[in-house]
């Protein structure tokens, strides 16, 4: 926000474009400087203290869910697991995650046997996308 500026709420919506995201402070300043349209020393930059990457949180869910790092019963009782049933496409981004993330912190594979399901796709053999348009309303089918 610009400094002295009040009345910005982080969480209305209608202020989304005024999220800055950046690699350094140099690059967020550089970034609200255009944002903002006004100079670095108007600029009151605030980091925000509560993001946890998705790709990175994913490789957590296995034993985060089950009250990790407490050895807690559910925990005993449900990690590692014996099967995860997944897409190809988020194989790497997420199951290979998960497998380092468990081995890593829990010393545990999470699961011993992945499960690919089938893809379904549009006509032109693209994933079904809500950001490409082709996805299926299941009321439509219905």
């Amino acid at each position: 926000t610009k400094k002295g500026e009040e009345g910005v709420s982080k969480l209305d919506m209608n202020n989304n474009d005024r999220w800055i995201v950046a690699r350094n402070e140099e690059e967020a300043y550089t970034k609200a400087e255009k944002v903002l349209g006004c100079s670095r020393d108007e600029i009151d930059l605030e980091r925000d203290e509560d993001v946890l990457d998705t790709w990175f949180s994913s490789g957590l869910f296995p034993f985060s869910v089950m009250g990790w790092p407490e050895q807690t019963d559910d925990l005993k009782a449900f990690y590692p697991t014996s099967l995860l049933e997944t897409g190809l496409d988020i194989l790497f981004f997420w199951v290979a995650r998960m497998v380092m993330m468990g081995l890593q912190l829990t010393d545990t594979l999470p699961f011993h046997t992945v499960y690919l399901h089938a893809m379904v796709r549009d006509k032109e053999g693209r994933k079904m996308s809500k950001s490409l348009g082709n996805v299926i309303d299941p009321l439509e089918v219905i």
